[in-house]
């Protein structure tokens, strides 16, 4: 099986039942595809996992080295997707904890656009460097141009901007804060993997760390 069969099926593998809870968490399958705004989310979260397919990425690829250490993150981030995926639908046809207006809907669509875009082109930038694990792989190289220009983690803030424009499609609050609350494991995996970059390439990898100031968020971190 080449590559891109397996970056398909762990993508489109990985969406479907994300996507199952959403629309159980709603509750009604003719009406949660009523709104073209979450017609559009849907539309938008299945051709980022389409596209990922595509991307060359290593995947669950260990490579030549890797940190066992931060794998420790899958928990939280599996608990949290799964509240993320089934509370914001289930929420905004209660119309409990939500944000007033149908307008919020689609600037949350604009969001997840932006978003998932960042997110999946960061993927075709790194390419066979690309892994969920804290790894490098064979002939890994740094990746300091294109997004990686402007913070060292695009990819962590492509899938946050996504997340957030994911609650306001659902008008949801809990959404937001559960967007908010990720950022703690994120924040730690940053730093696990920096300190793993550090050991990997030394001196190469300060370098980009005094060339490249922020880590995640322009101007905050």
């Amino acid at each position: 099986m080449n590559q891109t069969v397996k970056n398909l099926a762990f993508g489109i593998g990985g969406t479907l039942p994300f996507l199952a809870l959403v629309i159980w968490g709603w509750g009604d399958w003719t009406t949660f595809f009523a709104n073209p705004a979450r017609v559009g989310l849907i539309i938008l979260t299945l051709s980022g996992a389409t596209a990922y397919g595509f991307s060359g990425s290593s995947s669950v690829g260990i490579g030549r080295r890797e940190d066992p250490g931060s794998r420790w993150i899958f928990i939280p981030l599996i608990i949290m997707a799964i509240a993320f995926a089934w509370l914001p639908p289930h929420l905004d046809r209660l119309n409990r904890w939500s944000i007033d207006g149908d307008a919020v809907r689609y600037l949350g669509l604009i969001i997840t656009a932006i978003g998932g875009f960042v997110r999946v082109a960061t993927v075709f930038e790194l390419g066979h460097r690309f892994s969920i694990f804290v790894a490098v792989q064979p002939d890994h190289r740094l990746k300091t141009d294109g997004f990686y220009r402007f913070v060292r983690h695009p990819s962590y803030l492509g899938a946050l901007l996504a997340m957030v424009g994911w609650a306001l499609v659902f008008r949801s609050i809990i959404g937001l804060l559960l967007t908010a609350a990720i950022c703690v494991p994120i924040i730690a995996r940053i730093r696990a993997e920096e300190d793993f970059l550090v050991r990997e390439f030394g001196d190469q990898y300060r370098g980009y760390q005094q060339r490249t100031r922020w880590r995640l968020f322009p101007f905050v971190y």
